[in-house]
């Protein structure tokens, strides 16, 4: 079986329910708060090993009992490695602020998620080989990120990339990515607000570009053609950590062989999962959850459409 290799951060995150979400200069207070472990890549590996793929995480944490936090949560996530890189920097912290109807704000330190170096980079993804997965997102620093992508294409790897957040200028990266995965307002910037954002970011070198829609599900664009994969209709509760459900999910299930328009499906139904429920990594669909919408996946979806 292929392997997930996700580099990328993992952070504490403070999630606050409040009413509505504060105009500038105003305090509002919350009605919840609660700690989690998260950060994109953590979730990211999470998601991917509940679809049964077999997952390696290498993540920078500080020296401190946040970190102790991360390893305790990941404790029970059965075919998921942990690979930690103590550092000086303490690990980094995300306060979440959701309000009523599910949108929320979201600002994270990345103190410690800088500190790797591209040259820690490279060694990390010496264990690749070809049919592996890298998975990568924009919390890294640019030269630790491109680092990786050249190191486990060279390897042989199939190199992924979430384009959130972004912080730095991606459009060099994207041509070593064999997917890319944006949300709307990601592929816009890295498209320069092109109508076809899916053939525009493979254009821009993306070997298949895939669009999250929100509420509207997702968009796939490869070289053979673009479809376009309607999600479920729920209640939203919290969409904190929905788009890390997707990418763990799709790149997990392509890890262990299912064709992407599947992959995809499944991985829009477990997004939308999660979102009806609070908090991140607790929001996630487990592994049964997983392997149930997986089975519902392989029946069309009413709504589905290739163009």
């Amino acid at each position: 079986m292929s392997r997930v290799f996700v580099l990328g951060n993992a952070t504490v995150d403070q999630v606050h329910c409040v009413e509505r979400l504060p105009a500038p200069g105003e305090t509002v207070l919350a009605s919840g708060i609660a700690r989690c472990a998260g950060g994109k890549g953590l979730n990211q590996a999470v998601a991917a090993a509940r679809t049964g793929a077999r997952v390696t995480l290498a993540a920078p944490v500080g020296r401190d009992a946040d970190a102790d936090l991360l390893a305790q949560s990941l404790a029970g996530e059965a075919e998921l490695e942990a690979l930690w890189l103590a550092g000086d920097a303490p690990t980094d912290l995300s306060s979440i602020w959701v309000a009523e109807g599910g949108e929320n704000v979201i600002v994270s330190s990345a103190g410690c998620a800088r500190s790797i170096t591209p040259e820690q980079a490279r060694r990390l993804c010496d264990t690749l080989v070809p049919g592996d997965f890298l998975l990568l997102q924009g919390n890294l620093s640019a030269q630790a990120t491109h680092a990786a992508a050249e190191a486990g294409r060279a390897r042989g790897a199939s190199c992924v990339l979430n384009t959130a957040p972004i912080a730095w200028d991606m459009h060099a990266l994207l041509r070593l990515c064999d997917i890319v995965i944006a949300n709307a307002g990601e592929a816009a910037i890295l498209t320069a607000g092109a109508a076809d954002v899916g053939k525009a970011l493979r254009a821009r070198g993306a070997g298949t570009g895939i669009v999250t829609l929100g509420p509207r599900g997702a968009l796939i664009s490869t070289e053979a053609g673009q479809a376009t994969i309607a999600a479920p209709q729920v209640e939203t509760v919290d969409t904190a950590g929905a788009g890390d459900v997707f990418a763990g999910t799709l790149v997990g299930l392509l890890s262990t062989g299912h064709p992407l328009g599947l992959a995809t499906q499944t991985a829009v139904a477990a997004a939308s999962l999660s979102v009806t429920r609070r908090n991140t990594m607790p929001s996630f669909p487990t592994r049964s959850e997983i392997a149930s919408l997986l089975e519902r996946g392989r029946r069309p979806m009413p709504g589905s459409a290739h163009a």
